[in-house]
C-alpha cells in the first residue's frame, strides 16, 4: 500500500480513522473492564453496615425528622449553602434525610 515516500490525502484518512478507532476501542474495553471488574469486586466483598440501635432519650420524636433550618428570608444563599451540606451528608450516609438528624454544623 505504501510503496512511496508519501502518503496520498486519501491513505492519511485511512491511517488516522485506523489509529482512532483502536484508542477508542481501547478505551471502551478498559471502561467496560472497569464496570465488570468493580460489579465483582462489590459482590465479593460487601460491607456490612452495622445496624444502629435507637438511643432512648426524652427528646421529642421530630428530632428524627428533617433537619429543620430556620433562616431570614434575605439569607436565601444559606439555606441553599445548608441543602448542599445535607444532601452531601445524605449522599455519603447513603441514607435518606430522615434516617439521621444534623446538630450543628460549623464551618472549618
Amino acid at each position: 500500500m505504501w510503496t512511496s515516500d508519501t502518503m496520498t490525502f486519501g491513505e492519511s484518512i485511512i491511517t488516522f480513522l485506523i489509529g482512532f478507532s483502536i484508542v477508542f476501542v481501547a478505551l471502551i474495553s478498559l471502561a467496560l473492564f472497569i464496570i465488570v471488574s468493580s460489579k465483582v469486586i462489590n459482590l465479593l466483598v460487601k460491607e456490612e453496615i452495622p445496624e444502629q440501635k435507637p438511643i432512648a432519650s426524652n427528646v421529642n420524636a421530630s428530632a428524627n425528622t428533617a433537619a429543620k433550618v430556620v433562616v431570614k428570608e434575605d439569607n436565601q444563599e444559606e439555606v441553599e449553602r445548608l441543602a448542599v451540606i445535607i444532601s452531601a451528608i445524605s449522599e455519603e450516609m447513603r441514607e435518606p434525610v430522615e434516617n439521621f438528624s444534623i446538630v450543628s454544623i460549623t464551618e472549618i
